[in-house]
C-alpha cells in the first residue's frame, strides 16, 4: 500500500511539475530528448519527498481497514505486543529511510547538477536560436536581452543585457557586437566595444565600466547571487563538508551550504517519524466511527507540519548557522514523543462534539439530497 500511494503521489506531483515547466519544451526550442532529460532530473528530488508521505498514506490506509475489519480488535484480544504490530511499518520505513540517505547524498546532487546543465544549455541555445532582431527578449525574471540585428557568422550586432536579479546591484551591459560561444568548455557570451553600467541599489550610486573584449558566462544566469556555477543543493556532500574558503557562497551565506548538509544528513528521520505519527493515529484499536473521521485528517496533518518545520529550520538556519542542532532536534524529539505515545497506547482523536457535528451535517446532507431527489421525481 505504501509503494501503491507513493507512485500515485508521485505521479500527480510528477506531472504538475512537467505542465509548469511545458514552456521549457515550447520557449526554448529544445528537442524532446532533452524535455525528458529534464523530466527524469526533476523525479528523484520529487520522489524524496513524497516518500515519506506515502509510508503515512499506506499505513494509515492498512490500519484503518483492519480496525473496520474488527481484525486489531482481534489481535489485541490475542495478546499481540504493539511492538510486534509496529515491526512492518519500522521496517517499511526503514527502507525508505536508507533510500533517502543514499538518495541525497548521491542521487539528489547529481541530478540537480544535470538538471542545471540542460537549463544552462537551453538558455545558451535560446540566445544563438530564438532571439529575436529589435526584440526585448525575456530569459526568465528579471533578466532581458535585446539584439539589434544579426549578422552572417551568427555575430550580435547592438547587444543588451539587463540583469535585476540581485536586490543589491543592477547590472546593465551594451556591445556594439557579440557572439554565443565555448571557452574551455564553458558556454560564454563574448561582446566587443561596450560598457558595464553597475548601480549599488543600497546606496544609489553608479559606475560604469568601458570594455574593449568582456566574456559573460551563461552559467552565472542559473544563479543572480553568485558567480559559483553550483548552488549548495548541486554539489556533493563532500563538497559541502569541506568548502572552498574562497568560494562566495560560502563566504558570504555558510549557513547556506552548512544547512544543506545538515539535511541531508537529517532527512532520512522523517519516514520513520512519519511513522510513528501514522502507528499513533491509526495503530491502535479503534471504533469505525472514530477510524472514519480520524485517522487520514491527524496523520496526514501532522506529517504536514512536521515537514513545513523543516522547512523552517532551513531557511532560518540559512541566515543563522548557529540553529543547526534544530535540524535533527525536530525528527529526534518527534520520534521520541510519538513512539512514547504509541507504546504506551495513547490514541489521538478528534474531540467527541466534533465528531458529532460532522455527523450531524453529514445526515443534513444526506436528507436534502433526499428531498432534492423526491422534488424532481415529483
Amino acid at each position: 500500500m505504501t509503494l501503491a500511494a507513493f507512485v500515485a503521489v508521485l505521479a500527480v506531483v510528477w506531472v504538475t511539475q512537467v505542465l509548469s515547466r511545458i514552456d521549457f519544451a515550447t520557449n526554448s526550442g529544445q528537442s524532446i530528448v532533452a524535455f525528458l532529460k529534464l523530466v527524469v532530473m526533476l523525479t528523484p528530488q520529487l520522489a524524496a519527498i513524497v516518500l515519506p508521505i506515502a509510508v503515512v498514506i499506506g499505513t494509515v490506509q492498512v490500519f484503518s481497514t483492519m480496525n473496520g475489519d474488527s481484525e486489531m480488535a482481534v489481535m489485541s484480544a490475542s495478546g499481540m505486543s504493539r511492538g510486534m504490530i509496529a515491526r512492518p511499518v519500522l521496517a517499511i520505513a526503514g527502507i525508505a529511510s536508507v533510500y533517502l540517505l543514499v538518495s541525497n547524498h548521491f542521487i539528489e546532487p547529481y541530478a540537480n547538477r544535470t538538471l542545471r546543465d540542460v537549463l544552462v544549455a537551453a538558455r545558451t541555445d535560446l540566445l544563438t536560436t530564438l532571439v529575436r532582431e529589435g526584440t526585448f527578449t525575456k530569459l526568465e525574471k528579471d533578466l532581458t536581452i535585446y539584439v539589434d540585428r544579426r549578422l552572417p557568422g551568427n555575430v550580435l550586432a547592438g547587444i543588451m543585457v539587463s540583469d535585476t536579479r540581485d536586490d543589491d546591484v543592477h547590472l546593465i551591459y551594451y556591445a556594439q557586437s557579440g557572439a554565443v560561444g565555448k571557452v574551455d568548455g564553458k558556454e560564454v557570451m563574448a561582446m566587443t566595444n561596450g560598457e558595464i553600467h553597475r548601480r549599488n541599489m543600497g546606496d544609489g550610486t553608479q559606475s560604469i565600466i568601458r570594455f574593449n573584449s568582456y566574456a559573460i558566462s551563461l552559467a552565472q544566469f542559473a544563479s543572480s547571487n553568485s558567480q559559483t556555477y553550483y548552488a549548495p543543493h548541486e554539489r556533493d556532500s563532500a563538497d559541502l563538508a569541506y568548502p572552498d574558503p574562497n568560494d562566495r557562497i560560502f563566504q558570504n551565506q555558510p549557513g547556506w551550504v552548512r544547512g544543506e548538509l545538515h539535511r541531508r544528513m537529517s532527512d532520512w528521520l522523517y519516514p520513520i517519524l512519519f511513522a510513528y505519527i501514522a502507528l499513533v493515529v491509526a495503530g491502535q484499536t479503534q471504533s469505525n466511527r472514530q477510524t472514519r473521521f480520524n485517522t487520514y485528517f491527524q496523520g496526514l496533518g501532522g506529517a504536514l507540519i512536521y515537514r513545513w518545520g523543516a522547512y523552517a529550520i532551513y531557511s532560518a538556519n540559512r541566515n543563522n548557522p548557529e540553529l543547526w542542532w534544530l535540524f535533527y532536534a525536530l525528527p529526534i524529539g518527534g520520534i521520541a514523543a510519538n513512539m512514547t505515545l504509541y507504546y504506551m497506547g495513547v490514541t489521538i482523536s478528534v474531540p467527541e462534539p466534533l465528531i458529532n457535528a460532522w455527523d450531524n451535517l453529514a445526515r443534513r446532507v444526506r436528507q436534502m439530497r433526499v428531498r432534492a431527489a423526491r422534488a424532481r421525481a415529483a
